[in-house]
């Protein structure tokens, strides 16, 4: 017989135990009130004759017994109710949890170490979304500190680990961490949000200076896409996310500047969705092609009449657009051809960092691990 049938007959045993034991006590309490008459009415009996006494103490002796043998009924289930595995909650070791909330420089290290992040950003990320992800204590069970809900969800992120393994860490069930996962990823991008978004003023003359000095004057940025990998799609076309890798994804369009500061991010499109097609569904052409944000200003005219804007670098899986540069020429160049491709090369390896960076540091984005 294995656990699980193990358990399922223990469970049909205590239930056909519990009408038992209430009848029984209904039964006994039902003999205590019919003895208890007994013993007041013969109370009132004026004569202390021997038969009379020893029928007192009897009833008294057997009112004494089923008290008794009531309170030792009540303790033996109260024993087992105790006892019993529940049904709403597992109990947990939490080892991770109680290292991390230890406190000292070495200690420090492993917070690090597990969280990508050092402990007063973390106090600082979770002062901001406590609102939105603590809940209230109820009659059956204490809720999840707001601070455990986050570092499940952090070292998910940075592992790469199956929910299972990071929840009993954490001294968490499978459940409470999926719902942490995904309570925690709304919480900062409702927080969080207005944080991507292209420079403005002093920032902006930087990224244009330091973009400008590799050759590049009036650039913004440099954009590419890379692939996230997830688990098989429910009620959509599980063709159009699957790669010639084996796994499902989708693409990520991101912009960043020469420091790998990221501008702008857009998800959603399937993986078998080309780079080209992401960008004209994408907010960020909306922008280019209407000349707004910070497309919308620096533009310069030059000595023929051409107006040249504020521009991108992107690789040749782009088309070439006014808001976008992208690689020359293909096959034999000349001097100012391949001395064109390696600037624009050198000066567009920003993303190809900034993927690497960010790749490394969160393992969950390399993806096949997404399930349970």
């Amino acid at each position: 017989m294995d656990s699980q049938t193990a358990y399922s007959t223990s469970d049909d045993g205590d239930g056909a135990l519990l009408p038992l034991v209430f009848i029984l006590m209904q039964w006994l309490n039902r003999r205590n009130v019919a003895t208890m008459a007994m013993i007041q009415a013969a109370s009132t009996v004026r004569t202390c004759e021997p038969p009379i006494c020893s029928t007192l103490l009897l009833l008294a002796g057997i009112v004494l017994h089923s008290m008794s043998l009531t309170a030792d009924v009540i303790g033996s289930l109260g024993r087992q109710v105790n006892g019993r595995r529940r049904l709403w909650v597992v109990e947990q070791s939490g080892g991770v949890w109680k290292d991390l909330q230890r406190v000292g420089a070495q200690h420090d290290k492993v917070f690090k170490r597990f969280c990508r992040l050092p402990r007063p950003l973390f106090n600082e990320i979770l002062l901001r979304i406590a609102p939105y992800i603590q809940f209230q204590k109820t009659n059956w069970r204490q809720p999840v500190p707001a601070g455990q809900k986050l570092a499940c969800a952090i070292i998910r992120w940075a592992t790469g680990d199956f929910y299972r393994q990071t929840a009993h860490g954490l001294g968490l069930g499978l459940c409470s961490a999926l719902r942490s996962n995904e309570e925690v990823a709304d919480a900062l991008i409702k927080e969080y949000d207005h944080l991507i978004s292209f420079p403005t003023r002093r920032r902006l003359q930087e990224v244009l200076y330091a973009f400008k000095r590799k050759g590049f004057p009036r650039c913004v940025g440099a954009i590419d896409d890379t692939h996230i990998y997830i688990e098989k799609p429910r009620g959509e076309r599980s063709e159009c996310y699957y790669d010639r890798t084996g796994q499902f994804f989708v693409q990520v369009q991101v912009v960043c500047d020469h420091e790998c500061r990221i501008f702008s991010v857009y998800v959603g499109c399937p993986g078998s969705v080309h780079d080209s097609l992401a960008l004209r569904l994408s907010r960020l052409y909306t922008m280019a092609r209407e000349g707004s944000g910070v497309f919308g200003t620096g533009s310069v005219v030059l000595r023929d009449g051409r107006t040249v804007g504020r521009y991108l670098l992107g690789n040749a899986g782009y088309p070439l657009l006014p808001c976008i540069m992208i690689p020359g020429w293909r096959g034999r160049r000349t001097e100012q051809q391949r001395m064109y491709d390696g600037c624009h090369t050198s000066a567009r390896s920003c993303i190809e960092r900034t993927f690497r960076r960010l790749k490394a540091k969160w393992r969950h984005l390399y993806g096949d691990k997404s399930a349970i």
